[in-house]
């Protein structure tokens, strides 16, 4: 009996629930028997860096395991040079001498068949097939290609990288990102300004070393210099909203010190960040009023970061030699620097 399996392609940077959604419309309408997805060592129609394929590679893994009829297959990335469909569909036919394959495509790549390479021959090594919303075949295809209906699922990987509509990314990527440290500085990068952008990469950095030092979890420490101030540049209206919901007494504070309650939870409602030391961290950062371990890193990190423009070498030594004794010592001076700054602009403070 000849086994009927369809291939989605791609770089899969990274596979969100689109990718699922149209393997799953080749399993209810094509009957096939298994959907295998093809990840692409690069990329011809596009000129962009692909993240390294090991980590294409690990989350496809991830998303193929919701259905045992889902599997990935390697063949473009053990090719060497640039590959292309053509490749790929030949050596699939050689090895798989028994199989029916179909080529599932989307809307948009289905309307620029023509610029495939050798489209012509393409077509008659598999059925390509167009996954489409609403029955709506793509306009000005120049092959008709019949089409099945997907689940609506309004996301890109594009959007994915830059840091939105992650609640289409099945929850094993999600984490296999955050563990990983995939996107994540464009994540921030898109939310914040260049300014604070790189304030953030330099108490990452900062808390990475702290951590080393002090034999703590680096990638953690990492985490939360990067997502300490992702909420900085909220206007104050909104963080207002965030608070109020997760920490309504905070409202009585300064709102210089809103970002940071809003920032722990929209570190994990938004990016997925669910460690309580991280939250912990990020939500006291600005008044250094947690004694976790990692909250003191954060703290320091923040206040001794060396963009500042302020010589704080001194300082950073003493908080890696001992990390309870530079906490106290930050805290001393972060509160005399807050006084100060309060007695010149006594409505303003300068809460950072």
């Amino acid at each position: 009996m000849t086994k009927k399996v369809a291939l989605i392609g791609g770089s899969f940077d990274p596979v969100h629930m689109g990718h699922i959604n149209m393997a799953k419309a080749a399993l209810e309408q094509l009957n096939v028997d298994e959907v295998w997805f093809i990840p692409t060592k690069s990329t011809p129609l596009k000129e962009r860096v692909l993240t390294d394929e090991e980590h294409r590679w690990g989350m496809l893994k991830l998303a193929a395991a919701m259905d045992e009829r889902f599997k990935v297959n390697p063949v473009e990335l053990t090719r060497t040079g640039r590959s292309y469909t053509i490749d790929t569909l030949k050596q699939l036919k050689k090895d798989f001498e028994e199989v029916e394959f179909y080529w599932l495509i989307g809307a948009d790549q289905a309307a620029q068949f023509e610029k495939w390479k050798d489209a012509d021959q393409l077509v008659q090594l598999a059925q390509f097939t167009a996954c489409v919303r609403d029955g709506q075949k793509p306009e000005n295809a120049c092959f008709d290609f019949p089409a099945i209906d997907m689940e609506p699922t309004p996301v890109s990987s594009t959007e994915i990288r830059n840091g939105y509509k992650l609640n289409y990314l099945p929850d094993a990527v999600l984490q296999y990102i955050l563990d990983h440290e995939l996107y994540i500085p464009m994540w921030i990068a898109n939310r914040v300004s260049p300014h604070r952008y790189a304030h953030s990469c330099s108490v990452a950095k900062l808390c990475r070393q702290l951590a080393k030092a002090h034999n703590l979890d680096e990638h953690r420490a990492w985490l939360m210099g990067m997502f300490h101030d992702v909420a900085k540049d909220m206007p104050k209206e909104e963080l207002a909203k965030w608070v109020k919901a997760i920490n309504p007494y905070g409202l009585m504070d300064h709102h210089a010190i809103w970002h940071g309650y809003a920032g722990s939870e929209i570190a994990d409602r938004v990016f997925g960040v669910k460690d309580p030391s991280v939250k912990n961290a990020i939500f006291n950062h600005v008044k250094g009023t947690s004694y976790d371990v990692y909250a003191m890193v954060l703290f320091i990190a923040d206040k001794l970061d060396p963009l500042r423009g302020y010589d704080s070498s001194g300082m950073i030594n003493a908080c890696m030699h001992d990390l309870y004794n530079g906490f106290m010592l930050v805290h001393a001076e972060n509160k005399k620097f807050l006084e100060k700054e309060k007695k010149k602009q006594p409505e303003k403070g300068d809460l950072k």
